[in-house]
């Protein structure tokens, strides 16, 4: 009785043997047909590129520019100042600029809490340099910003477009000659020397003006 059970475990145990051994075999083939199922093809090419550049920069046109300080302003005073506007990258610029103008520190001159009251901006485009002597331009004139309170452009969100200001080409030496004029607007009344609160009166801060310029529109070359 335990010989026949012994033969018994014995093939059992050749069986599942044999079954073990025609798994790996099977897995083996599949994953041997897996490996012969495709084949694949390459083909490499090369293009060189170089990208532009855009390039903004602000100097004085003639004169002194932004480097100036303009002491005891009243209303109806005008400041000229006169800068070039260089493009000095290899992509030309869409036509148009934007500009705001910050005021360091703010207050009443700059942030429109005296009502109708504060610093204003006029923008002028000359066709060649301007005459510093005179303010006059001998060339052609555009214009670029009708006068308008810093108040309501003192900040990136609230630039304003300067739209005239047309495409400057992509070489060394494309510029805007602009003028730059500068306001106080003040209607309040001091009583028995006292200024009203808010103030334009007795204030200072420091003008940071941004332009900013756009690429040209892309284009689709065809080689």
């Amino acid at each position: 009785m335990s010989q026949h059970s012994d033969t018994s475990k014995t093939k059992r145990r050749h069986g599942r043997a044999a079954i073990a051994g025609l798994f790996v075999v099977s897995v083996g083939l599949l994953t041997t047909a897996g490996v012969y199922a495709a084949l694949s093809g390459v083909a490499t090419g090369t293009e060189s590129v170089t990208s532009g550049t855009l390039n903004l920069t602000l100097s004085a046109d003639v004169g002194a520019g932004f480097s100036n300080f303009v002491p005891k302003m009243a209303p109806g005073d005008t400041d000229n100042v006169y800068v070039n506007l260089n493009n000095t990258g290899t992509l030309a610029t869409a036509a148009g600029m934007t500009l705001w103008v910050a005021g360091s520190p703010v207050n009443a001159l700059t942030n429109g809490t005296a009502p109708g009251e504060g610093l204003s901006v006029t923008a002028t485009q000359c066709s060649v340099a301007w005459t510093l002597a005179t303010g006059v331009c001998s060339g052609t004139t555009t214009s670029i910003l009708a006068t308008a309170q810093i108040s309501t452009f003192n900040t990136a969100g609230t630039a304003v477009n300067l739209l005239n200001v047309p495409s400057l080409a992509a070489t060394v030496g494309s510029v805007a000659h602009v003028q730059v004029s500068l306001g106080l607007v003040g209607t309040e009344t001091s009583t028995n020397g006292v200024a009203p609160s808010p103030t334009i009166q007795g204030l200072t801060t420091t003008l940071t003006y941004t332009f900013t310029e756009q690429q040209r529109l892309g284009v689709a070359t065809n080689q």
